[in-house]
């Protein structure tokens, strides 16, 4: 718990000081805080970078980013369809890899903090219908990265959760990018 605590505590320092909330004469930071400001930037404008930025840090479960949302604005740019989801899904499967491994690597904590009899009945439930539970999760706008992370925790499958996810995003993206832009302008791609 002292650990969590302090982890977090050093994490928001370090993001008040990149975003140039706080100032200390640290070495480094000023690289830092460009390197902040300019993914922002990207963010902030739809772009393909900015779409892949999006994904890449909105796809952590300890960093919020409306990622469906960001991803509906730049649908309706004229940036190109498939390169547009291309970028989306492998931004999303760098994110939801950092977060299975690290489910992983907190797996021991996880079973303390929640007890074991819990912990296997969930994991029981997950080996159970983990399969609908990983394509809805993607396919819909839900908690995904979070669901990543607990499959890591429960050490999933890994050659079930990447197909799943991948075509759960993949069905996610085709349908917003159909509704965006056939539905309400006239052309895919």
């Amino acid at each position: 718990m002292i650990f969590i605590v302090s982890a977090s505590v050093a994490l928001l320092l370090l993001a008040l000081t990149a975003f140039g909330i706080l100032k200390f004469d640290v070495p480094g930071f000023d690289g830092i805080q460009k390197l902040v400001l300019h993914v922002s930037r990207e963010i902030a404008k739809p772009s393909l970078v900015g779409v892949f930025f999006t994904t890449l840090f909105g796809g952590l479960f300890f960093f919020y980013l409306p990622i469906e949302f960001l991803y509906i604005r730049a649908t309706y740019s004229k940036l190109d369809g498939g390169l547009l989801i291309a970028l989306h899904l492998s931004g999303l499967l760098i994110s939801f890899t950092v977060n299975y491994f690290l489910g992983r690597i907190a797996a021991r904590a996880c079973i303390k903090l929640i007890g074991p009899k819990k912990f296997y009945r969930m994991k029981g439930f997950l080996n159970q219908y983990g399969t609908v539970a990983v394509f809805a999760f993607n396919a819909l706008p839900l908690p995904a990265p979070i669901l990543s992370a607990v499959l890591g925790v429960i050490r999933y499958k890994k050659k079930v959760f990447y197909p799943l996810f991948l075509t759960g995003q993949a069905v996610q993206c085709f349908v917003i990018l159909f509704f965006v832009r056939y539905v309400l302008s006239g052309r895919i791609f």
